[in-house]
Parts: C-alpha cells; structure tokens; sequence
C-alpha cells in the first residue's frame, strides 16, 4: 500500500503536471526534457514566467513554497493568455490534470505571449504614455489589443475577497489560528471564554491530511451540519521543522484522539467511545452493534485533522511513567513543583456555631458554608495558593476549621483508561504507574498489558490486532513485543477534578498535535469583558 500511495503522489504530484508544463516550456523557446529534471525545471519555469532565478530559493521554505507555486501556476497561466477565473482555480488546485491538458489538448490553440508581468508592465507604460499625449487613435487601439482583461467593479471586488480568503485560509492552516476555550477544563489557567491565537509553527506546521475541504471552516458547514470536507485525497502525516519541542507542562492544543468515530447531536458522555468504555466489557461487542443500528444515519468518522480540538497541559513526554496518587501527580516518581493555575477540590470545615457566607474573587466561582456547627461546605475547585491565602486571611481564619482536599478512594471507575477494571483498578484520583510509549522504544506484550497498547497499535499506527487463545497476532505474526513507530504524550487539564483528559482516553500521537497556545486576544465572562485577561501570555 506504501508503494502504491508513493507513486499516485509522484504521478499525481510530479509526472502528469511537468508532463504538460514540458510542452508549456517548447512553446516558450525552452527545451521540454527540462521540466522533468528537478530544480533545472524551476529554473526555466521562472525564466518563463520573468521571475529572477534566485526566486527557486522560496520552493525550498516549507509553507511559503506553496504560496510561491501558486504564484507561479498562475503567472504560467498569463504567459499563455490564460487570465479566467477557473484558469487560475484549476492551475493549483488540479495541476495534474490543467497543465496536461493545455500541453496536449490545448497544443496548437495556445501561444506563448511573454512574461505576464513584462506584459502588463509594458500594456501599462503604453496607455499611460497615450493617455498623457491625448492619443485618442492609440488609446482605441490599446484597449482593442489590450493583453489581460479588463476587470470589472464585481470582478475587482471578487478577485480580493478570493485572495483575502486564500490568504486566510493557509494562515490558519500553517501559520497561526484563533480558538475559544469552550470547558472549565483548564481553569483557573484558562477560562471558559477566552480567545486564544495559537501558533503552528511552534512544534512544526502540520501538512493536510484531507487537504480538500471548505476554507476556514474546521468539520462542520454551518446550518446544513454536514461535513465540510473531502476524505479524498488523503495524504499521509508530515510536518515541518518544529521552532521547539513539546516541553514538559506546555499547554497544547490537539486534535480529540476518540474524535475518530462520533455521534452527531450527542452529548460528551453519550458519545460513541464514551458509550462503550462505560459499559461491562463483556457486553461492549453487543452495545456497539446497538449503537451502530440505532444511530447508523447520525454516525461520522473523521480523519485525524478534521477531529474536535481540545487544549489540556502536556505533563507527560514519550518514555515518561505518569502516577496520580491521591489526586496527587507523580512523573518519573516524582511530584513536580506547583503549576501555577492547577485546581484541585478542597472541603471548607467551619468552627463549631460559625456560618460562612463568601463569594471568590473570580468571577467564574462562588465559595460559601453553609450555617450550621462543623458543618463542610459544597465544596468548588479552587488551587493550593488560594488555600494558602485563605488559611493566612485574618477574616477566614479564626472561623475555619479545616481546609481538605477531597480525595477519592482507590478503585475503578468506569471510563477509565484502559478500561479494565480487573487488571487496572484505577480512577481520576488514584492512576497509574502507566508508561508513554516514545519512537523506536520496544515493549514487551501480554495479556496482562495489550489493553494499554492496544489502541496505539491499531487506531494510531494502523496494524491488525487479533488476540486469539491467548496469543497476540499483529498483522499476522504471533509476536510478544511491539516498537512504537511515533511518540505520545499524555495530557491532563489544570482543573484536575473537572476534565476529560488522558486519564480518560489515553494516549494523544503526535500526529493530533495541532499548535501552541500564544496568548489570550479576548475574554468573555459571564459579566461581560474580561479586560484584565487581554494580551495574557497562554503559555504558562
């Protein structure tokens, strides 16, 4: 399959365009075997178009190159009198198909008029000179012979709306894009309602895997609900050189790693994934086919970079073993310092006959005890610090009790990866040691261990995994090791007790990793702007 996908790209990529653009060069005055020699065919393709030589230097820049052979499919374009709308839509994003068919179908209705630039330079040298002599006979004669045409108000209006679009649209793919924190998984450090601007190029552009789909749009068109892009072509992953590396506690925005196979017009907890792990895994292949059944016209697979985005804390890199020991997270075995925003849960304990009544200083929370002697509060997330501020508050003081943190016990809920209840008795407060699994790194395989790796082998690296008698088949062979052909990380959002994060779906590839966020641009609350959050660094 490698083989096959490799040489649709070549012919589809390389072969069926420069075949056509051969021809392109022969009409120009160019030797046509050139085009299909790598470098030397840009050469004289910008020799043609009247671009300097040393412009080339722009194909070899990942993410302005594909600015640059836009450019030059359209100056291509011009220098053969083709100036339409659709001329310049085909040439870049069917240049497999247009440039052949001007070479060969094309071949004796097309002539070679010169660079497109050269040629509007000189057409406009001409009218201005006509035009300042009062030529009225040279004038006629220029707008008869005019070489491009002549754009009409709509027309000028069009082709800029189309570039701003364009422009837009591979910004956002490449460069930089706007989101909006939708959960309180990542509060106190982010809020629900903030507006991030989060960079791409930071762990390195990722190039489009469903590279056909609505500009500007993510996975779902507006009003119809349907999706808004096309699963063919699919390419497969690949990135540009990173600015950095995924570091240790960064924030980062990915794509959902169960976002693969959803329910439309579900809620988080009855969707697709969230469905089966929920349910006895003895009963999972028969609640599937339920689900299948029931909602077969509402059921969407996505590829990997059309799938919801999420933004959670990265606190565990490839090879490193992550542990939460009451509510408590450990890395490589150890617990590392306060990061600043984390929240946990606490239980406010008043003095005996005292009553509490106060609201938090944000205005996303509202802390109070009820009246009443001894009796604990409902208790909110809140981070160490503000505990530690409210211990030393002269007001709260002398009336608390206590301050503790709300701790489950150890056991297994259900949702919790790997979903194994019997082997790994784990819950959001008491997880793990689990280890990530890192590129070229070898694991051993058992029973007592596939849930972990299961899905990585499958959904993430694409092999087949069939555990028959006991035995582990993988692609065919019995085997009892796998090597990791990617890195994974493990995400948890700042807002410990409030969020859906690896603990729930396991490991995120690197292939879901989107971007860092920069900074927050805007902030709305519940009581409106939040000005004193604009311009806030969201990396920390």
């Amino acid at each position: 399959m490698d083989i096959l996908y490799y040489l649709s790209v070549f012919i589809l990529g390389y072969l069926l365009p420069f075949a056509g653009i051969s021809k392109l060069f022969e009409k120009a005055g160019e030797t046509g075997w050139k085009a299909y020699v790598p470098i030397l065919n840009y050469l004289s393709w910008t020799k043609i178009v009247g671009r300097p030589s040393w412009h080339i230097i722009w194909l070899f820049i990942p993410i302005v190159n594909i600015f640059t052979l836009a450019a030059m499919a359209i100056e291509l374009n011009r220098s053969f009198g083709k100036y339409g709308f659709w001329d310049n839509v085909l040439a870049i994003a069917a240049p497999f198909a247009w440039f052949p068919y001007l070479g060969f179908v094309k071949k004796d209705e097309l002539s070679y008029k010169g660079p497109a630039h050269q040629q509007r330079k000189e057409y406009k040298a001409a009218y201005k000179m006509a035009v300042k002599n009062k030529d009225q006979a040279a004038i006629r004669k220029l707008e008869k012979e005019r070489p491009f045409p002549k754009k009409t108000f709509v027309r000028e209006w069009a082709d800029s709306i189309l570039f701003a679009v364009f422009a837009a649209h591979f910004i956002r793919l490449f460069l930089i894009e706007a989101y909006t924190i939708p959960t309180p998984s990542m509060e106190g450090s982010l809020l629900v309602g903030d507006f991030l601007f989060v960079s791409k190029l930071h762990y390195g552009s990722r190039l489009p895997m469903t590279p056909l789909s609505f500009p500007l749009l993510h996975n779902v068109m507006p009003i119809t609900g349907g999706e808004c892009y096309s699963k063919w072509p699919s390419w497969d992953y690949n990135r540009a050189p990173a600015l950095q590396k995924v570091n240790r506690y960064d924030p980062v925005v990915f794509n959902y790693p169960e976002g693969d196979t959803i329910i439309k017009g579900v809620d988080y907890s009855s969707d697709y994934h969230n469905i089966l792990k929920g349910t006895p895994r003895a009963q999972r292949e028969a609640t599937r086919q339920q689900v299948l059944k029931r909602f077969k016209n509402r059921i969407v697979t996505r590829p990997v970079d059309k799938r919801d985005h999420y933004i959670k804390r990265c606190v565990g890199l490839p090879g490193d073993s992550i542990e939460v020991r009451a509510n408590r997270l450990f890395v490589n075995g150890q617990e590392p310092d306060i990061i600043p925003g984390v929240q946990y849960r606490y239980e406010l304990v008043p003095q005996d006959n005292k009553s509490i009544n106060m609201s938090y200083v944000d205005d996303n929370y509202a802390l109070s005890i009820p009246s009443g002697p001894g009796k604990a509060s409902n208790f909110r997330n809140i981070s160490p610090l503000v505990v530690e501020q409210m211990l030393q508050d002269p007001q709260l003081a002398p009336i608390l009790k206590e301050i503790r943190p709300v701790v489950g016990a150890p056991g297994y809920n259900q949702g919790i990866f790997p979903y194994n209840g019997e082997l790994f008795p784990w819950n959001n407060h008491n997880y793990g040691p689990i280890w990530i699994p890192k590129k070229g790194e070898t694991v051993n395989l058992s029973m007592d261990n596939i849930d972990l790796y299961k899905r990585v082998i499958t959904a993430y690296e694409g092999h087949d995994l069939l555990i028959r008698d006991g035995q582990i088949i993988i692609d065919g062979q019995t085997t009892n090791s796998y090597t990791f052909e990617m890195d994974y990380y493990w995400m948890m959002g700042d807002n410990r007790d409030d969020s859906a994060d690896s603990r729930s779906w396991g490991f995120v590839p690197e292939t879901h990793v989107v971007g860092k966020p920069l900074f927050v641009w805007m902030s709305i609350g519940p009581n409106g702007i939040r000005f004193d959050r604009i311009l806030k660094n969201a990396a920390q």
